[in-house]
């Protein structure tokens, strides 16, 4: 009986230890990628960008035609998306409404039905006459929203 304690002990601590470590490496990798440093610009991005967008029923009526993006703060892709945005913003701000909503704030619910919002991001190219012109979801590339801006820019 004496020679089996001390095993019994040793499967004991080891299994804790084991437990300890996995735990303490699980914590931290969900630590990590909750506030990574760029996760954490690209939020602080998508609300400065928010911030600085043409309120939503001002681009509805002043005759430009708008970019709508749909967003939510937790989206890696309206993150990595950000900067483009925010470039073609500096390029087409003067002849485009740039809209930004957050899908995760309720004053949003009547235009996340009407548009039939079915991720984020989500962009709408509208017409001045209120006609959606395109419409995509996910992570577009670059080239592919530079061309739908000088389209809705450059009506032929």
């Amino acid at each position: 009986m004496d020679s089996t304690q001390p095993k019994w002990r040793f499967y004991l601590f080891t299994g804790i230890f084991i437990l300890f470590v996995g735990t303490c490496l699980f914590l931290t990798r969900l630590d990590q990628a909750v506030a990574s440093p760029s996760s954490v610009t690209g939020i602080a991005s998508l609300r400065e960008m928010a911030q600085q967008s043409v309120p939503y029923e001002r681009a509805l009526t002043n005759g430009k035609p708008t970019l709508v993006e749909f967003y939510a703060d937790w989206c890696t892709s309206c993150q990595s998306l950000a900067p483009s945005i925010s470039k073609f913003h500096e390029q087409y701000g003067s002849q485009v409404n740039f809209v930004m909503l957050n899908v995760d704030e309720p004053k949003w619910s009547y235009q996340l039905q009407q548009y039939q919002v079915k991720g984020v991001p989500q962009f709408f190219f509208i017409r001045p006459d209120l006609t959606v012109v395109k419409t995509l979801v996910g992570r577009v590339p670059e080239p592919i929203l530079a061309q739908l801006l000088d389209q809705l820019t450059n009506p032929t």
